[in-house]
């Protein structure tokens, strides 16, 4: 049954490339038919493939990490399948195999199909990238992405000369500790370009900034979560929390190298871009704090930007000369870009408050002083882009339907809700954080009795 939510994506590629014509219900039905399945099943299953047993068979394991993340992703699919502006009906075969490909790389608790998945999600991020005739941004995203590929695989290899085994579970179990950190610095490049780390991210702005609507938005809110899910799980449940101090100062660093970038820039999309990489670089910091109350803050606050990049980046493609008489898409940018900065009464202002106290409470102080200076710096440059936008072209009519302007305006009253009322992403985010640093609970649940 966990299959079927990488099969049916998959089997909706296919149909699309048969009969075109479908593949906008495709698009529309895919994530409705997993998230159905979802609400069938619960967490703390696992499936072996072909019927080998672990750790020599692969398994699908749906813990509490996997089945909300998995909820997430498919949900975030779904609200991109309505919104007709976003998303490029010639892409659609691409949409359901990134579709697949992430619901796979949450779901495998093998390393070697990780990377297959990871692969698969990266090729079809490349041709996303090219989208609106952008070959600079996809060849460089390409040249990047692939030299990490090569490092996740050389990490994997390692793995499995070491243990004999590429099951997660049993890596985890019997890795030799003297290893770890090669096999560690080795993830940490091989996730870097996708997690966006300092100084592997310099395809993003090339990329984000391409004027195209679609590939930002599902790279910034899709694939990055993906990534945020993998890198916790590849850490903290196999790896043990080694090497989390190297993520640790590499986050901060990005966030530092992403403020000031995006502060630097003229064009808007630009500035979104580096915003993106500084975001992914605080939760990777929080995230390395290896505290259930941090890694908490941190998927809180993943959560909390890609509901915010779901809205800038639409409207910053689709509104470049202001807001003109349309008054809807200004409101929720600012709305957006308040949570963004971390104003009381919106969502951001929640999970940087969280991130603030994890920190404190153990004892760390750099954390604190890297975010309330990448706070000084957002306030400076949103704070710029929206008096430009409320105030150039005054008159002029925006160009954007109106079932998108109303999916975005109640995106962000979803924002000014979690805002006043955050228990549904903080028990979200404590249920990643405590599944994933469960580490004995996911071992047994793959392994059994071994």
């Amino acid at each position: 049954m966990i299959s079927l939510l990488i099969a049916i994506p998959l089997l909706g590629a296919f149909t699309s490339i048969i009969w075109k014509k479908v593949t906008d219900v495709l698009l529309i039905i895919t994530p409705i038919i997993n998230l159905s399945i979802l609400a069938i099943l619960r967490p703390t299953l696992v499936e072996h493939l072909g019927g080998w047993k672990a750790p020599f068979g692969i398994p699908l394991v749906l813990d509490n990490a996997s089945y909300i993340t998995l909820f997430i992703i498919n949900s975030v699919f779904l609200l991109l399948s309505l919104n007709r502006n976003l998303f490029d009906l010639n892409y659609g075969t691409v949409f359901l195999v990134l579709l697949t490909s992430t619901n796979g790389l949450i779901l495998t608790g093998d390393l070697f199909n990780s990377f297959v998945f990871l692969e698969i999600t990266a090729v079809s991020s490349y041709i996303l990238a090219y989208h609106n005739k952008n070959p600079y941004g996809a060849y460089k995203y390409l040249i990047i992405g692939s030299v990490a590929g090569a490092f996740y695989l050389l990490s994997t290899i390692l793995a499995y000369v070491n243990t004999g085994s590429l099951n997660m579970a049993h890596v985890s179990q019997t890795l030799n500790s003297s290893v770890i950190p090669a096999i560690a610095l080795l993830y940490v490049v091989g996730l870097g370009v996708e997690a966006k780390l300092f100084p592997l991210a310099g395809w993003v702005p090339d990329v984000y900034a391409s004027g195209s609507p679609m590939t930002p938005v599902i790279l910034g809110s899709m694939v990055t979560f993906t990534i945020m899910y993998l890198v916790g799980r590849i850490f903290l449940s196999v790896l043990h929390g080694s090497f989390l101090n190297v993520l640790y100062i590499l986050g901060l660093i990005t966030v530092v190298f992403g403020e000031i970038s995006a502060l630097r820039q003229n064009d808007l999309l630009r500035a979104l871009a580096y915003s993106s990489v500084a975001q992914a670089g605080l939760v990777i910091s929080a995230i390395s704090l290896k505290t259930s109350e941090a890694i908490t803050a941190g998927y809180f606050h993943s959560l909390n930007d890609v509901t915010a990049k779901l809205i800038l980046f639409p409207i910053a493609v689709l509104i470049s000369k202001g807001f003109g008489k349309n008054k809807i898409p200004g409101i929720a940018f600012s709305i957006a870009s308040f949570s963004v900065i971390g104003f009381p009464l919106f969502a951001g202002f929640r999970s940087k408050l969280l991130i603030l106290l994890s920190a404190f409470s153990k004892g760390d102080y750099v954390l604190p002083a890297v975010l309330l200076f990448a706070g000084v710096v957002e306030v400076a440059y949103f704070i710029r882009w929206n008096v430009r936008l409320w105030h150039e072209s005054e008159g002029e009519e925006c160009e954007m339907k109106k079932h998108t302007q109303f999916i975005l305006l109640a995106l962000s009253l979803f924002i000014i809700y979690i805002g006043l009322f955050p228990d549904l992403y903080l028990s979200v985010s404590e249920k990643i954080a405590k599944s994933l640093l469960n580490v004995s609970s996911y071992i047994e649940a793959v392994l059994g009795g071994m």
